[in-house]
């Protein structure tokens, strides 16, 4: 309805934009930069961040750029498994049949990155639901992968729980192989401003469609988390097009905002 309202082109404030739509900060730039010297230099790297705040995002961006013959990368989020079940998991998604053992699924996993063209890239994400046991497979297949050519390399993405679950004492062997650390942090005011016009741009629409009190309101409501922004943004526009108005204001936005409030 909104969008024929307001004549977008597409949907704005979509969570599955192509690559070349994605939003682009300093945030996701120093992101990338830690990440390609994960690939370059690196052993293990941690990306963390609240829910929403914009991970997968960065992924998508340098899983994109990536090239295949300089590193590939195999993408695994079903971090609940038991650490056998997921051991199990990396060797499948490496395209091999598991076999049976722990042993010989970390010789499986060593044998794979061995024959890769270039660097063999494991990104686990929503790490931060990994329990010690498999966080300690982890260790041992890194130590294990010293010495393999082209190198393994591991990425471990999730939310804040898991710098607490890396703090803990038997875990401390892991964390000194640590080479990459990065935390995502919301949008501060000015970037949620400029976030909300370029999600306008790309749909086709008017930049300037939501009053800077508004671009302000929204920052604070959602305290700059993108997947929120897009969800009250949106909220927005829904309602802008049901009364049939042509711009955010303010009132408009405690309508909207009224919404996403608890009962």
């Amino acid at each position: 309805m909104y969008l024929q309202h307001f004549q977008f082109k597409s949907q704005p404030f979509s969570e599955h934009a192509a690559v070349a739509a994605l939003w682009q900060d300093q945030r996701m730039d120093e992101g990338l930069a830690r990440l390609e010297y994960l690939i370059q230099s690196g052993q293990l790297g941690v990306v963390t961040g609240p829910s929403g705040v914009g991970k997968s995002a960065l992924l998508k961006r340098f899983l994109h750029g990536m090239l295949p013959q300089k590193c590939q990368a195999f993408y695994c989020h079903f971090s609940q498994l038991p650490s056998a079940g997921l051991l199990k998991l990396i060797v499948t998604k490496l395209g091999e049949t598991p076999r049976r053992g722990k042993e010989r699924l970390y010789e499986q996993i060593l044998e794979r990155a061995e024959r890769a063209e270039g660097t063999l890239l494991l990104v686990l994400d929503e790490a931060h639901l990994l329990n010690g046991d498999t966080l300690t497979d982890l260790r041992l297949l890194i130590s294990s992968a010293l010495d393999v050519r082209p190198p393994l390399k591991i990425l471990l993405v999730g939310q804040e729980p898991l710098h607490v679950t890396l703090r803990r004492a038997q875990h401390a062997d892991l964390v000194n192989r640590i080479s990459v650390r990065y935390q995502l942090r919301p949008l501060n005011r000015e970037q949620t401003g400029r976030y909300i016009d370029f999600q306008l741009s790309q749909a086709g629409g008017d930049a300037k469609l939501f009053d800077d009190s508004v671009k302000t309101s929204i920052h604070d409501f959602t305290g700059g988390v993108p997947r929120q922004i897009n969800n009250l943004a949106t909220a927005c526009l829904l309602q802008a097009s049901v009364r049939k108005v042509g711009r955010i204001d303010d009132e408009l936005f405690r309508q909207a905002a009224g919404e996403f409030q608890l009962p």
